[in-house]
């Protein structure tokens, strides 16, 4: 029998996840792909910190908020949480149970970020919607960055090629018939 509290927390997840796939049509391939028996595409880590929130904010513990997320995102980052919170639901110390998966590339960076924004919670007891919030907001801020930076390059690439086909068209069209009429006459 599900109690009422675990049951608020994954409606709770689900309005979430509901209105990011309702966001992001084309986010519904996790469910297509658990049910085949793949690894969904990775969710963004932002909407995984942002559904670890909504898990403690409901009163789920950690190690809970890592195992229902990592089952319900179906990745490979939600099978790693996974095996984290297992490991820490058998006592195993913070550290420990972090090492217990090693994820390669991107995953492991947003392993990391996981890890970072939910430590001094762990560790000191202090609640780690602040700390996630944070890690969100910064994570968001360095996306945007990179948005403009690749935006500003966009633009002079672009330019460069437009301005040596239309210079030599302006030379032809505009200055060489001007020269031709003031020499002539």
């Amino acid at each position: 029998m599900v109690d009422v509290q675990m049951w608020s927390m994954l409606c709770a997840v689900g309005v979430v996840v509901g209105v990011y796939l309702r966001m992001r049509p084309t986010r519904w391939m996790p469910l297509v792909a658990r049910s085949a028996g793949m690894d969904a595409p990775p969710l963004p880590v932002t909407l995984m910190l942002e559904l670890i929130a909504v898990a403690v904010r409901q009163g789920a513990s950690i190690p809970r908020a890592l195992q229902v997320i990592g089952v319900t995102s179906g990745t490979r980052l939600g099978r790693d949480m996974m095996c984290v919170a297992s490991a820490l639901n058998r006592g195993v110390e913070w550290n420990g149970a972090w090492t217990v998966v090693s994820p390669r590339g991107r995953e492991a960076e947003e392993f990391e970020l996981i890890r970072g924004a939910l430590e001094p919670s762990w560790r000191h007891g202090v609640s780690p919607l602040l700390r996630i919030a944070a890690q969100v907001e910064r994570i968001d801020r360095d996306e945007r960055q990179r948005i403009e930076r690749e935006a500003a390059g966009l633009s002079v690439r672009l330019l460069m090629p437009m301005g040596l086909c239309f210079l030599p068209a302006f030379i032809l069209i505009g200055v060489v018939p001007s020269i031709a009429a003031f020499a002539g006459g």
